[in-house]
């Protein structure tokens, strides 16, 4: 019990710290941002963030760790009597619409992810962890006979999804509205029916 309480602890400071740092990079810019700064405004000590991230871009992988977090915590809450692409458009409608509620700092973390590649790295590497892991809890929508390749081409096109329309959208405003630009996309992928495994 203890150790589970701890590291729930643990996780939560971990991502204070990334929030506070992404609010910065936002705010001042991912170089002119210091690991001192960070720790200020996370309200730990310099040592405690290096605990937690061997170097300043880092913290990127734990803000896209958090966001599949949130996208598995959701994804939970849904039947598997649903179809797949009817429970993903709800889940990353649900995790994006609060990030999107300020489109200028939406856009702003687009833009700081495309110029920062030390920052873009780190985020694509996450970013195939966290198929991985989406991968693993579409689990259910995919009958014993399908193969595994399946399951991750899913999960794989669907954060491609996501990426391509926050960035095009990020690039271009007058697009719309993001969410109704991912579901043009989640039905575009629907029609080879990847999202319609089981028969």
């Amino acid at each position: 019990m203890g150790t589970g309480l701890t590291e729930r602890n643990k996780e939560r400071t971990r991502r204070e710290i990334a929030e506070a740092a992404g609010q910065l990079f936002l705010e001042r810019g991912y170089a002119a941002t210091t690991v001192q700064e960070i720790a200020n405004a996370a309200d730990v000590s310099p040592r405690t963030f290096f605990r937690y991230f061997p170097c300043k871009e880092d913290v990127i992988t734990a803000i896209a760790r958090a966001s599949m977090d949130d996208v598995l915590e959701h994804l939970a809450g849904h039947d598997v009597g649903e179809s797949l692409v009817s429970v993903l458009k709800a889940t990353f409608s649900a995790v994006l619409g609060p990030a999107i509620d300020d489109p200028d700092a939406a856009r702003a973390f687009q833009f700081m992810l495309r110029d920062t590649p030390a920052l873009r790295g780190r985020w694509l590497e996450e970013q195939r962890r966290n198929r991985d892991r989406l991968a693993d809890e579409l689990r259910p929508w995919f009958d014993e006979a399908s193969s595994p390749v399946a399951r991750h081409l899913a999960a794989g096109a669907a954060l491609l999804a996501i990426d391509e329309v926050m960035t095009l959208w990020a690039d271009d405003p007058s697009l719309g509205d993001p969410l109704e630009l991912l579901d043009q996309a989640l039905r575009i992928l629907d029609g080879p029916s990847i999202f319609r495994p089981k028969r």
